[in-house]
């Protein structure tokens, strides 16, 4: 059923690189941390609907954004195609420079004010959703098919991941777990580097 909505490689390289996202900690998931370790589940998932919710607003204007260029001109979004493959490959080379320190401040911080109020702020005061989206739509997009299925199943395939991996975040976190130990954080910056940059050159080759 997907094969008729978007080409299964496109699928498995958007799959791939929203992973990737998700698995790297940001200022929302360490929110998302804190008030599952202070406040139980409830603030915990209260914080990853108030995510969710901005994750949506920021999607809704990348797609409304790249309709626009769409229809102006087919250069322009082939040109944004490429810039959004060469952005993948910077955030890779940013972890992997990141990576050579140990990091510092790791703990989550005392949570403040209502879980999804707070969530959805912090998620709309960062860009970074904005930016990646922008990264990967122009590349997984095929012109030749109809857009607004393909934009439903990537939107799909980010609620759902992204939601799975928060709250496997809150459920260390709820445990008590100290979700960003240095050392594991080094890792996982090394591994996203090196996948971020693999993912940047295949959106380039598919642009």
């Amino acid at each position: 059923m997907f094969f008729h909505i978007m080409p299964l490689d496109k699928l498995l390289l958007f799959i791939g690189a929203e992973l990737v996202f998700s698995l790297t900690p940001g200022p929302t998931v360490m929110m998302i941390s804190a008030h599952g370790f202070h406040g139980g589940w409830r603030a915990a998932l209260a914080a990853i609907c108030g995510t969710q919710t901005g994750n949506t607003l920021w999607y809704l204007v990348c797609v409304l954004g790249l309709g626009a260029m769409v229809a102006a001109s087919p250069l322009a979004f082939r040109v944004i195609a490429f810039a959004g493959a060469a952005y993948l490959v910077w955030l890779g080379a940013s972890a992997l420079w990141h990576s050579r320190a140990p990091a510092e401040g790791t703990q989550a911080p005392r949570p403040r004010g209502r879980p999804f109020v707070q969530a959805v702020l912090t998620q709309l005061g960062n860009p970074k959703a904005l930016l990646f989206f922008g990264a990967l739509l122009p590349g997984c997009l095929t012109m030749s098919l109809p857009l607004g299925p393909q934009y439903a199943v990537m939107y799909a395939v980010t609620f759902i991941g992204e939601s799975v991996i928060l709250c496997g975040y809150a459920w260390l976190a709820v445990a008590g777990g100290r979700m960003a130990a240095a050392h594991h954080a080094v890792w996982r910056e090394r591994v996203s580097g090196a996948v971020l940059i693999g993912l940047g050159v295949l959106f380039a080759a598919h642009a």
